[in-house]
């Protein structure tokens, strides 16, 4: 009987692979070791052996691209030596040719269109392409779209080139800056690729215009414009807590027609919350989550089922059956999520600890510093602040954006004492006051940061903390953005502002197993359940190791009874 041959699957190349080519190389053996030093820190990064880490430029490269130099704790120039070591260690084992463009001279052709230009955006941002161009003997006129297509897939496939999502845009960007300068060229433009990630929910333009205008007039409603008003709410909702409501309904009319419901059906809030249609968007949700109850889609159901109560107002039993539905998919976890768990396990560590109390101060010494140069170190100034208050106090990303030295700052005892951070009741979450009281150090922080950096930066004296070069109030998303990014550089760790809410708890129960009250009133929560909710399992750990130091202590203590005792013969030899 005949059998057709099977070839065999090649296996692909690993980082040993490339190591073991490197041995018998023709580099100088101070190269090699560098490169294989290269490789073999990258293996440690990604916590595996060289042997188990395929050669796949993509899955390196987007790992390099998520890490920063303080995660692999490294020098900033060590990792972007790591970077180009990697590459030449992969174009040296000749396993994967690299494209490399550096050291290649420019054709005359992109020379002579490069000599007047002296805008540095252009010469930097088209450098590497001019010289790609330049070796493939491409000339300035004949780019187009699909010569840019080109150089960025020969990038994809043999460079480990750093934010490649981002390299198309930018060079179709530049060139068109490019053709502007040269407008006698004759140098034709090109597409420039959107960066807006594709639709994922149903265009709010499809749905029919009476859903539209009842979602409208329902936020408007939960804003409580009127309450008097025999209709009003009993509470009106924050507008951070109405666009949320907006957005969860703008998810469940997406999950209800990839269920398969006409688009056409969905005229008011109550053909959404029918329990047909709630069961079928439900059942969509819980399959995208990956066939678990997510957070969010746990909100979606809430959010429809308190629109039935208040706004539809269906029948009790209508009621019932849609938190019946809810709750066959299962239940949240209470207290905080595994993810944040994981992050506080790391505050374990006594010496991250440590650099996390000492980042505003090394950020703003350093900002300082670097001010004199430029307008940007501004930012990090602000950044300072921030952090050091989030570590202070914990307060949610809403009061602190908000933050205004005329209404939420106050030195009641003159400068060089400490100040208050006051909010009112209305201003926060759970209409609870706040006020603390922050160290001398930050205080003058903030006057030195008011009445002298701001104002010779803006040329005002700002109300607002947190303000643009040009003095105009900064969003919540662009500090929030600037906090992050500061704490992953100097860090190398992950960490939102809300993070530090939870930080702040851990840091009261570390120093104080059991002071649930004081967590309490730091983090402005209205009712102590939330709070031994999201932080008894902090103490549920400490208490384990409170009693495992007692049980070594009674082991120690029965151990040094053992050794004291006298054995037989000593006994003996008394007598």
């Amino acid at each position: 009987m005949k059998h057709d041959s099977v070839a065999p699957t090649a296996v692909p190349p690993t980082l040993q692979d490339v190591i073991d080519q490197l041995v018998g190389g023709s580099l100088p053996e101070t190269r090699k070791r560098d490169l294989r030093s290269a490789v073999v820190t990258y293996a440690k990064l990604v916590e595996r052996v060289p042997a188990a880490i395929a050669l796949d430029l993509a899955d390196i490269r987007q790992t390099l691209d998520r890490m920063v130099p303080a995660q692999a704790k490294v020098s900033r120039k060590r990792w972007a030596n790591l970077r180009s070591d990697l590459a030449a260690a992969f174009d040296a084992s000749g396993l994967r040719p690299m494209l490399k463009t550096a050291g290649v001279d420019l054709d005359d052709d992109w020379a002579t269109l490069f000599r007047p230009i002296d805008d540095r955006r252009v010469l930097h941002g088209l450098s590497r392409f001019a010289r790609w161009a330049s070796l493939r003997r491409i000339t300035p006129a004949a780019v187009d779209n699909a010569v840019i297509e080109r150089f960025i897939a020969e990038l994809e496939a043999s460079s480990l080139i750093r934010d490649i999502g981002a390299q198309h845009r930018s060079v179709a960007l530049t060139w068109n800056i490019l053709c502007g300068l040269q407008p006698g060229s004759g140098l034709p433009a090109v597409a420039v690729p959107t960066n807006k990630p594709a639709p994922t929910r149903v265009p709010w333009e499809r749905l029919p215009v009476s859903f539209r205008e009842e979602v409208d007039r329902h936020l408007a409603w939960c804003a409580m414009p009127d309450p008097l008003d025999e209709q009003a709410r009993a509470r009106a909702l924050a507008a951070g807590t109405r666009r949320l409501r907006r957005d969860h309904i703008h998810s469940a009319v997406t999950a209800a027609c990839a269920a398969g419901i006409d688009v056409e059906r969905l005229t008011s809030l109550a053909s959404l919350v029918e329990p047909e249609v709630f069961r079928a968007l439900l059942r969509q949700c819980w399959v995208e989550d990956g066939r678990a109850l997510s957070a969010y889609t746990h909100g979606v159901a809430g959010t429809l089922i308190a629109i039935a109560s208040e706004w539809v107002k269906v029948p009790a039993e209508v009621i019932a059956t849609l938190k019946q539905l809810r709750r066959k998919l299962g239940s949240l976890p209470s207290g905080l999520t595994e993810k944040n768990k994981a992050l506080l396990r790391k505050f374990d560590d006594l010496r991250l600890c440590e650099m996390l109390v000492e980042l505003p101060d090394r950020l703003w010494r350093q900002a300082r510093r670097d001010l004199a140069k430029s307008r940007r170190p501004f930012i990090d100034l602000q950044s300072a602040l921030a952090i050091d208050l989030l570590i202070h106090v914990g307060l949610r990303m809403e009061n602190l954006s908000a933050l205004n030295f005329n209404e939420h700052l106050h030195w009641p005892q003159g400068r060089g004492k400490p100040a208050l951070v006051v909010f009112r009741d209305d201003e926060t979450k759970n209409e609870v006051q706040l006020e603390f009281e922050i160290p001398k150090v930050l205080a003058d922080r903030f006057l030195v940061y008011r009445n002298e950096i701001a104002p010779a930066v803006t040329g005002t004296r700002p109300d607002a903390v947190f303000v643009t070069w040009a003095g105009r109030p900064r969003t919540q998303a662009a500090i929030t953005v600037a906090i992050e990014k500061t704490v992953l550089r100097l860090l190398g760790v992950k960490l939102t502002p809300h993070h530090f809410r939870h930080l702040v708890a851990k840091i009261i129960l570390d120093a104080n197993p059991g002071a649930y009250e004081l967590v309490r009133q730091m983090l402005g929560h209205k009712n102590m359940k939330t709070t031994t909710n999201f932080y008894a399992g902090i103490d549920t750990r400490r208490a384990g190791r409170a009693h495992a130091e007692l049980v070594m202590k009674l082991r120690e203590t029965k151990i040094g009874q053992r050794r004291r005792r006298p054995t037989p013969r000593s006994r003996l030899q008394k007598d």
